[in-house]
């Protein structure tokens, strides 16, 4: 008895049922985007419209704004736009504060991470096979239980409510996996092509930036990236080590959008566009060098 379907039918309706269950997942996933987008762009009355719209019948950059100027309001119905009795905002300090820390965190991480692994993989001391090991482990442990321990050696150097505060405590989160990432990278290029050069007379230094860095580049790539998703997202040692409000990072200092029963939609949407913009075009421009990282990376280890 012959098949119903040919092969290639199959095939196609694979493909057409994998390409729809695509869609319907990337629908979900983007429809929060896509909500806060258009959120942003609302006049006031109809944030709280009934049915409510995705497409906004007017656009407005009120919110836009009243976000960069520093304005505190907040919409009550029938009343229009009223003053808010919270301190003024801050957001393009709150914008600096995250960009200063994040970059820092992601220099420094890359930097010291590279070196050690490097170091683990091409010279010999004791305890250099447990290292990397360690390293990972003590990423796995939440970073509840090392807030604490690290606000109080903080406060002993008398370095809480600064941004070097908040470096130190999120190196302390993305060094040990940076580390592991680059060590397995490192594993994966042959000894023989830097003894090679070595031969041929050229410098330790020279080997590394020129033949070893340039090969293990997607692995550099990948740790940045994840060193600068930490320092730009984290919320919890943010909120712990920094208590005044111009030296706070993005991320705690839109939750002051939220005074008592009054709620800013308007400016918490815009505030989260803008965070998400420059997340949106590290992905863009690095999103090959970031698979093959981490993909090269896991197979290696």
């Amino acid at each position: 008895m012959k098949p119903i379907l040919t092969y290639e039918a199959r095939e196609v309706i694979k493909k057409a049922f994998c390409y729809f269950v695509l869609f319907v997942i990337t629908v979900v996933f983007c429809f929060p985007l896509v909500w806060c987008l258009s959120t942003s762009f609302k006049p006031a009355k109809e944030l709280f419209a009934n049915p409510p719209t995705i497409i906004p019948d007017k656009y407005t950059l009120t919110h836009y704004k009243n976000l960069i100027y520093g304005k505190s309001m907040y919409y009550e119905a029938d009343v229009g736009y009223k003053p808010d009795s919270s301190p003024p905002q801050h957001f393009l300090s709150w914008f600096l504060n995250s960009t200063i820390v994040t970059l820092g965190v992601t220099l420094i991480s890359v930097v010291v991470s590279t070196l050690a692994a490097y170091s683990l993989t091409r010279f010999e001391y004791a305890g250099r096979k447990f290292i990397p090991y360690f390293a990972l482990l003590s990423y796995m442990v939440p970073s509840i239980i090392l807030v604490f321990p690290l606000f109080l050696v903080m406060v002993k150097f008398h370095l809480v409510n600064t941004l070097f505060s908040l470096i130190l405590g999120y190196i302390s989160i993305t060094l040990p996996f940076s580390m592991w990432l680059m060590w397995a990278f490192f594993r994966g290029i042959p000894i023989e092509i830097e003894e090679a050069a070595l031969i041929d007379g050229a410098s330790r230094l020279k080997v590394f930036f020129q033949i070893v860095l340039p090969i293990a580049l997607p692995g550099v790539i990948s740790a940045a990236i994840f060193s600068f998703l930490v320092a730009w997202n984290d919320y919890l040692i943010a909120r712990i080590f920094i208590n005044s409000i111009e030296k706070l990072p993005l991320t705690v200092g839109v939750m002051h959008f939220f005074e008592g029963v009054h709620v800013n939609w308007g400016l918490m949407m815009a505030s989260a566009v803008l965070m998400t913009v420059p997340l949106i075009f590290l992905f863009i421009f690095l999103q090959k060098q970031l698979v093959a990282g981490f993909g090269a990376g896991a197979v290696k280890g």
